[in-house]
Parts: C-alpha cells; structure tokens; sequence
C-alpha cells in the first residue's frame, strides 16, 4: 500500500509542473503575442528637456517682471528671474537663473546652480557653471567648465579648451574645439570641423550602404589588404588591420584591436573587444563600440544625415580634427579632442 500511494506520490510530483502549461494550451487565455513597440527611441536630450518641463511648471506663470520665486525641482530652491543676462568679470550668482532673453557674460564669473536661458548663451572664459538649457544656441568661450550638463534647442560652439562636464547635447551642430574635454555627446553632427556647416554642403551623398547579412561571415583574418572589396561580415578572434580604400559591406567584430586605414567605407556595424582606430576620411555606417579606447583620425565619418548611430568607448574616446559623427559619442573614461 505504501509502495502505491509512493508511486502516485511520484506521478503527481512528476506532472505538476506540465499543468499551467497544459492549461495554457487548452483555454489559450495568453494566446496574443506581448506588444512590442519597435518604433520606440530613448530621446537623446530626454534629462534637459525634463528639466525644462519641471523648471517651468515650478516657477508658474510666466513674468516679464524681474524678481526671485522659491520653485521645488528635488528641493525648494530661490530662483532669480531676470530680463537680460549681462554679468560683468568676477561675479559669483548664488541662486537658479532663469534668464527670459540672452545671457552674455564676461571671464571669471561662477554659477553655482542651474541657469536656464529662453535666448541664446555667450559664456566667457574661465566661467564654471553647474547646469545649463538654452532655447537658442550656446557659445563657449576658452576655459569654461561644466560641472554637471549642458544642452541647447539650437547648436554647441565650444572653444577649447573646455569641460563639458557629464553630458553635452543639442539638437543642432554639436562644435568641439581642441582640447576640449568630455564624457556624452549628442548633437547633429557632433562635429571638430572648423566649419561644420561648409563640409555639411560639400559632403558627397552616401554610397555602398547596403549591408550583406545572408552569407557566412569570414573568420580569423588578421588583415584585409587595401583596395579590397567584400560584401559579407567578418569576425576576427584575433586583432585586425584593414587596408586603405576598402570597402566591406557587412559588419565588422574583433576580439582584439581594430585598425582601419585611410578612406575605407564600412557599411555595418564596428565591435571590438580591444581598441578601434578609424582611419583618415574612412566612413563607418553603423554604431563603433569598443571596450577599450576609440581613436577618430582626421576626417573620419560615423554614422550619416539620415542615419543616427553611436561612438561607445568604454575607456576614452580621441577625436582628431574635421570629424563628425551623427548622434551619440559617450565613454566611461575621458573623451578628448586632439
């Protein structure tokens, strides 16, 4: 009898873990697929615009008259509400700023909180500033600091050398001077081109984008040679070097360093577990991640005009001149334009 009821003991244990799945089965009460919006993009300025969102349903009904409120953005805070912002060398402004047409201010002058800005911005040398959102464009003179963020409805000139604290983003051209240093980027393009909008006009439309994703990809090559052509991806478990003038129509991952050559197009994707250099006037389509360092030589290209994509190096990014890449540029290191 024990015998018995053991084996039904048995049985039980062994067909529990079938009947939600059986039951499923039978009265399909899950049969549709979970909802999945393909569509969906994070905004890559989502923290400046919340702020300004915040920012102004705290302060209230909008005033023409100069005066300071107490707003709640994480705390009650006293915010200064000016017309124009005119500050001479020196000063030192304690409270959040909320400027209603154009900040201008001269050298050594220190913002210890947020300023907000519903013109454009033109901040002097050596100025330190917490936070920064401007409805127009912003100009950063040499030696300005940022401690936290900065972000503009129109475009970033920033004059090295400069400190673009955290995160640096707008929705136009994102201009880095020399020495400029940094940690995220947004901007279209983020750009080291000492006239952005003069190569934007002369830029050649894009070619050999399509990226040849039905073949094997080939593997373990250490070198592709120059001039080579190549409509498949290739995966390395070593490092590898592409010659100049190649054009490879796939994507591209290495377990170890990539070295790409001078005016080479890639139409996919770059992943490297070592580091990446991007050769002279070479182009890459798709998002370069790198868990090392990321070189971008002079006139390197990332991403295009109608195709957003990323610059990720996990320990520092280096940027030489006439560069530009079309959306994001973040490291967990130091980023630094050369």
């Amino acid at each position: 009898m024990i015998l018995v009821l053991a084996c039904i003991l048995l049985v039980l244990l062994f067909a529990l873990p079938f009947v939600p799945g059986t039951h499923e089965i039978l009265k399909k009460r899950d049969a549709k697929p979970l909802y999945i919006d393909i569509d969906y993009r994070k905004d890559p300025r989502y923290f400046a615009l919340s702020f300004r969102t915040l920012f102004l349903d705290s302060l209230g009904a909008p005033s023409e008259v100069e005066e300071f409120r107490v707003i709640t953005l994480s705390k009650e805070e006293k915010a200064q509400l000016i017309r124009k912002g005119r500050f001479v060398c020196g000063t030192v402004v304690e409270n959040i700023l909320y400027v209603m047409q154009d900040l201008d201010s001269e050298a050594d002058v220190t913002f210890k909180k947020e300023v907000y800005v519903r013109g454009g911005a033109r901040i002097g040398e050596d100025n330190q500033l917490q936070a920064l959102a401007c409805d127009g464009d912003i100009h950063l003179r040499r030696g300005v600091k940022f401690f936290r963020w900065l972000d503009a409805e129109g475009s970033i000139t920033a004059e090295g050398p400069c400190v673009l604290g955290v995160e640096a983003t707008c929705g136009g051209v994102l201009f880095l001077a020399r020495q400029c240093l940094f940690m995220r980027l947004y901007g279209f393009p983020v750009t080291t081109a000492a006239d952005p909008f003069l190569l934007e006009q002369s830029e050649e439309p894009d070619r050999d984008t399509g990226v040849f994703e039905e073949d094997p990809p080939e593997r373990d090559r250490s070198t592709i040679h120059a001039l080579s052509r190549i409509n498949r991806s290739i995966i390395s478990k070593e490092s590898l070097t592409i010659g100049e003038y190649s054009v490879i129509r796939g994507h591209v991952k290495t377990h170890g360093d990539l070295v790409i050559g001078a005016h080479v197009i890639i139409t996919g994707n770059i992943f490297a577990e070592g580091s990446i250099q991007i050769g002279p006037r070479s182009h890459a389509l798709g998002t370069v991640f790198s868990q090392d360092h990321i070189l971008l030589k002079q006139g390197a290209r990332v991403g295009a005009r109608n195709r957003i994509k990323s610059v990720i190096g996990k320990k520092g990014i280096t940027i030489e001149d006439s560069v530009r890449v079309y959306g994001y540029v973040m490291t967990e290191g130091k980023g630094f334009v050369v």
